[in-house]
């Protein structure tokens, strides 16, 4: 009677227990992106979609909650049901800078990683009709005439103006920082000459360069760019500086570990898939870069070190 008494208790809790990993995903999944549509990290968004849909045989769907410097998205992807049906994408360092430099909603233990999707370092870019023709002739510009010479970027303490503020940091030069909603209008006003430079990412201009739009001074990866194959490094010149971001697929603390099995699984068959990488890499010119849970985890703890220490170096502001 006593074992008969356990068996139903058994079959009675399974039967008010989903069967996660039989069923999931049983419907559409939300994907969360902080940022306005047609930027890098929508686009890589939406191609994303389109092949995680097919390993999981459900509909990805990308909604954008622009604004707030991505944390409007960081935010309802923190504290968004834990079932697997909402997740979003993150930054290093822009999701790691917002808690330094002010209070926000959330925490980076809020987060589960599924994997990245693009890396990108940042550059300095200007424009092809002004007088500067390498890094040098910039440096040279700035030593002599501090604090008049102007850098664009998508706006305060973000990962181009962290960049920006990192190599006047190591370079000793000082630029006047001009804040911009997003990389796009930052361009505009250096390709109409109303500013001098702008610092920003990969997949900001590859196309604009390849039409002559703009030039590329110098890039922050730790070795060149087979993308500008002319452009030197900052460290090759002599300066530390390595600077990037990270765009990391993630859902809220506490899914389910089946749910998120399958997430990383159909992420990792879709961002290796050979439809995917022409679609991303080749024609939609992204720098993609995928890396796993476990890695996109190791890369994260050493970048919030290292803005940590960024932060304490130029004493930016906290809350």
């Amino acid at each position: 009677m006593k074992k008969l008494f356990v068996l139903v208790l058994v079959l009675s809790l399974m039967a008010f227990t989903p069967a996660l990993a039989q069923d999931f995903p049983a419907r559409s999944i939300e994907t969360q992106v902080g940022y306005a549509a047609g930027g890098a990290s929508d686009i890589i968004a939406r191609i994303v979609a389109e092949y995680m849909s097919k390993e999981l045989g459900q509909p990805v769907v990308v909604q954008n909650y622009a604004g707030a410097g991505g944390e409007i998205a960081y935010t309802g992807v923190a504290t968004a049901k834990k079932d697997g049906y909402t997740l979003g994408y993150i930054n290093a360092p822009a999701t790691m800078s917002l808690p330094l430099n002010r209070k926000v909603n959330y925490t980076m233990d809020d987060f589960e990683f599924i994997g990245n999707v693009i890396y990108h370092e940042n550059l300095v870019v200007v424009s092809p009709d002004g007088p500067y023709k390498t890094f040098d002739d910039l440096y040279k510009a700035v030593s002599e005439n501090p604090g008049t010479i102007t850098v664009g970027n998508s706006g305060a303490y973000a990962d181009d103006h962290l960049a920006s503020l990192k190599m006047q940091h190591e370079t000793g030069l000082t630029f006047v920082d001009t804040m911009f909603q997003g990389t796009a209008p930052s361009l505009v006003a250096l390709m109409g000459n109303h500013i001098d430079s702008v610092v920003c990412n990969v997949a900001d201009i590859v196309q604009k360069e390849k039409d002559g739009q703009v030039v590329v001074l110098a890039t922050m990866g730790g070795e060149r760019n087979p993308l500008f194959p002319n452009a030197p490094t900052l460290t090759e010149l002599g300066y530390d500086v390595v600077m990037g971001n990270y765009t990391t697929l993630a859902a809220p603390k506490g899914t389910p570990e089946e749910a998120l099995t399958i997430l990383r699984d159909a992420l990792e068959k879709a961002c290796t898939s050979d439809q995917y990488m022409q679609a991303a890499g080749v024609e939609a010119n992204l720098p993609i870069q995928f890396y796993n849970a476990e890695d996109i985890a190791a890369r994260y703890a050493a970048a919030n070190e290292a803005l940590v220490k960024l932060w304490a170096d130029l004493a930016l502001p906290t809350p």
